[in-house]
């Protein structure tokens, strides 16, 4: 089963989910996360939630008449988990880790990877930035949602 990433947010118990595909983060997480280490912040793995990808998994292997059981979409999220279900962290806490990835990058894009991957990297790395960046100052949550490809 493939695995897509994606950006979720969460403010005032306002849940935001984004289509945007974060396939080269998802991709060059382990290497990231080496990097974050080196860079002395929060590993980006951090910020992942795999609830969705186990409850879709879930759900997958149930026959027909215990997927009738399955409950119907939370009424905030639209999924079958709720906002309490899956782990929030501040976006102020993931800027740190995104603007040190993205500086790093942009200063010595030769972290061990080709440039088209370092291009792929960084434009999703704006991407999550841009996105966040007016949510830091309002409080909100984030998380990088792992799910089934296809998915929503």
């Amino acid at each position: 089963m493939a695995s897509a990433l994606r950006l979720n947010t969460l403010l005032n118990r306002q849940f935001q989910p984004d289509d945007r595909l974060l396939d080269t983060l998802r991709n060059e997480l382990k290497l990231l996360d080496g990097l974050c280490r080196t860079l002395g912040v929060s590993e980006l793995s951090s910020f992942v939630d795999t609830t969705a990808l186990e409850l879709q998994a879930a759900v997958a292997m149930l026959d027909d008449e215990a997927k009738k059981a399955v409950p119907e979409p939370d009424p905030q999220t639209g999924q079958i988990w709720g906002i309490e279900d899956v782990s929030w962290q501040p976006v102020a806490t993931g800027m740190s880790t995104l603007e040190a990835l993205q500086h790093h990058l942009r200063k010595s894009p030769h972290s061990g990877l080709n440039s088209n991957k370092v291009r792929d990297l960084l434009q999703e790395l704006d991407y999550c930035i841009a996105t966040l960046a007016p949510l830091e100052a309002e409080g909100a949550q984030f998380h990088l949602a792992v799910e089934e490809s296809g998915q929503r």
